[in-house]
């Protein structure tokens, strides 16, 4: 069985955007051979000037078939 690997996204913004989800959709695009064992997502959020700052983590933990 091959080892487990981990793939991190992050993503900071502010505005709402779909950039993560882009990021991760080309990344399994460019990686058609892998196996999904688990995904972990963590959110925060900031005050910084008056505006609110997203942060956004995803972490793809997967094996190479």
């Amino acid at each position: 069985m091959n080892p487990l690997k981990i793939k991190v996204f992050t993503y900071f913004t502010l505005t709402i955007s779909s950039s993560c989800e882009v990021q991760i959709n080309n990344w399994l695009a460019e990686n058609p051979n892998i196996e999904i064992v688990n995904m972990l997502q963590s959110e925060s959020m900031a005050s910084k000037n008056d505006r609110i700052e997203r942060n956004m983590c995803i972490t793809v933990l997967y094996r190479e078939t």
